[in-house]
């Protein structure tokens, strides 16, 4: 794509953003036009409403949220090329030994266009109102039983912790990246003051959703109490 080119899509985005209350941008691999794109939609939506205040925090954990999805779907291509069931433990442990061994940029490169020519992705939804903001973080892949058990003893461990620091000192010995990023997120909204109960893990028979809602004001309803989450299928 052209300088050209883009800049004209930085500003479409732009005047989207002015104009709807959601937005949406799917991809299959993360890198440095990607990482700009969404950072972009994010500073607009936050300075829209005046919440500039929240720029960092929301942009360090989508991209969080974001390579932890991509990762989650390449890691899939790779268990299958190597003819491992990731569903099985001992299979599990002996694959992610040999994903973690083997990743680098080029290999991401490389699985990003393999997801693309399957149809996976990670899409990333945007609503906004001045009230508040949600983003859901989708990959069209779901997470396995294991995965999702370690997960969810991370999100609780990191409730008590407000310093990143002082979580990994304690569990450094079993903390994998996804899990300290998930206590990472929990500990940045806990210091923006926050709930980090309004980041949420989503499990689907054919999807995985991550989502954090970001309340504006004090009369932000959340999804839960409004008895609806707003997951879209992606397509």
């Amino acid at each position: 794509m052209s300088v050209q080119a883009e800049e004209h899509l930085l500003e479409k985005l732009r005047k989207t953003i002015q104009v709807r209350d959601k937005i949406s941008v799917k991809s299959s691999k993360i890198n440095s036009k990607l990482e700009k794109y969404v950072h972009l939609i994010i500073t607009e939506i936050l300075a829209k409403f005046g919440q500039d205040r929240y720029l960092d925090m929301t942009y360090t954990i989508l991209k969080e949220l974001s390579i932890n999805a991509v990762k989650a779907n390449q890691k899939r291509i790779f268990f299958e090329e190597l003819n491992l069931d990731i569903t099985n433990e001992e299979s599990y442990q002996e694959g992610i030994v040999k994903f973690k061994s083997s990743f680098s940029d080029t290999m991401a490169e490389e699985y990003g266009q393999k997801c693309q020519d399957k149809g996976i992705y990670c899409q990333l939804n945007f609503y906004y109102a001045k009230e508040g903001m949600y983003v859901e973080v989708i990959n069209n892949t779901p997470v396995i039983k294991l995965e999702e058990l370690r997960m969810r003893e991370k999100m609780k461990k990191a409730m008590g912790y407000n310093d990143i620091a002082e979580f990994y000192m304690d569990n450094m010995d079993n903390t994998e990246g996804a899990g300290l990023g998930i206590a990472l997120i929990m500990i940045l909204m806990k210091n923006e003051n926050i709930d980090p109960a309004l980041f949420r893990i989503i499990t689907k028979p054919d999807k995985t959703v991550a989502r954090i809602e970001i309340p504006f004001t004090s009369d932000y309803v959340t999804l839960r109490d409004r008895g609806a989450g707003h997951i879209t299928d992606g397509n």
